[in-house]
């Protein structure tokens, strides 16, 4: 009657065994579903960075242009005439130049810093959820390893039990 009892024993860990691999399974498609999840986050960052750098530039070109057009009609009006004496207007319009320039180059780091910042933390927080994934998926794949050395030593077992159970004749 004992191997009846291993035979049940026997049953139960297959069960177990099998929701031990679903749950392996499981963690690889969450693993790859994270992965996908991050890497179009990281995009989207990336796309929003190229925007707003892409936007920087528009804007710093166009006020560069603006201001050029400034200097040099104001260049050809005192070569057009010897009593103009725009000298400082179009010194005014180079410092304004400069900021421009350094404005420029101050919000596109900014920026970079920013996204870049942001990036990091993504794959901070990807690497983490990647590892406690990492350590269930260890974990359930020793305890499968455990359960399949439990199932063939109860077979062992329900084996040896009906061999003893067995009515010798002689």
């Amino acid at each position: 009657m004992g191997w009846v009892v291993l035979t049940l024993r026997k049953k139960e860990l297959k069960r177990t065994h099998a929701d031990l691999q679903m749950r392996d399974l499981q963690i690889a498609r969450e693993k790859r579903q994270m992965s996908r999840q991050y890497q179009y986050e990281q995009n989207v960052l990336q796309s929003n960075q190229s925007t707003e750098l892409r936007d920087f530039r528009t804007e710093y070109t166009e006020e560069i242009k603006d201001l050029r057009e400034q200097i040099s009609a104001l260049r050809d009006d005192q070569n057009a005439s010897e009593d103009v004496d725009n000298s400082s207007d179009i010194a005014d319009l180079q410092d304004q130049i400069e900021e421009a320039r350094l404005t420029y180059q101050d919000d596109t780091n900014d920026t970079k810093v920013y996204y870049e910042s942001e990036i990091s933390m993504i794959e901070e927080e990807a690497n983490d959820i990647e590892t406690d994934y990492d350590v269930e998926q260890t974990d359930v794949e020793s305890q499968m390893e455990s359960v399949s050395q439990e199932i063939d030593a109860v077979s062992e077992a329900i084996s040896s039990e009906i061999q003893k159970s067995t009515i010798k004749l002689s």
